[in-house]
């Protein structure tokens, strides 16, 4: 897997993090704490997901930014860096972000991957996501090792 492709699959990673279950007080995506998430709460969350990812502000997450993010991800999972922990998990939903995988991540990509993944979190079609639908893990299930 080239070096690109990890580091686009942990940006996708911190974004699973930032989704953990919601609840009062939560922080992420459940904006107003009230325990539900709404597509906009969501939607809100993955923009500022985005914008803290473009160090430079040019609207892309380049090559050196998805580096920068899986050097991260290594120093904070010890020498062997992102492998097959929530580091992995997270630079490959990062990478799956990159959909005409010319290894950027644009701000239209990365908000429909956002819209994908909250269409099909939403099990029960009401625009909203709670904790059962939460607690089921991102859509799909942990990515394929590479």
């Amino acid at each position: 897997m080239n070096r690109l492709v990890s580091a686009v699959l942990g940006l996708s990673l911190l974004g699973a993090a930032a989704h953990a279950q919601p609840g009062p007080g939560m922080r992420g995506p459940d904006a107003d704490g009230d325990g539900v998430v709404t597509a906009a709460e969501y939607e809100a969350s993955a923009l500022q997901r985005f914008e803290r990812m473009d160090a430079n502000k040019d609207g892309v997450i380049d090559a050196a930014e998805l580096e920068a993010i899986k050097q991260r991800f290594a120093q904070r999972e010890g020498q062997g860096g992102p492998g097959g922990g929530f580091g992995g998990r997270m630079l490959a939903q990062l990478a799956a972000q990159d959909a005409d995988k010319d290894g950027r991540i644009t701000k239209d990509e990365a908000l429909a991957a956002s819209r994908a993944q909250f269409t099909a979190a939403d099990k029960d079609g009401d625009g909203k996501l709670t904790g059962d639908e939460f607690r089921m893990g991102p859509p799909g299930g942990p990515p394929p090792r590479q």
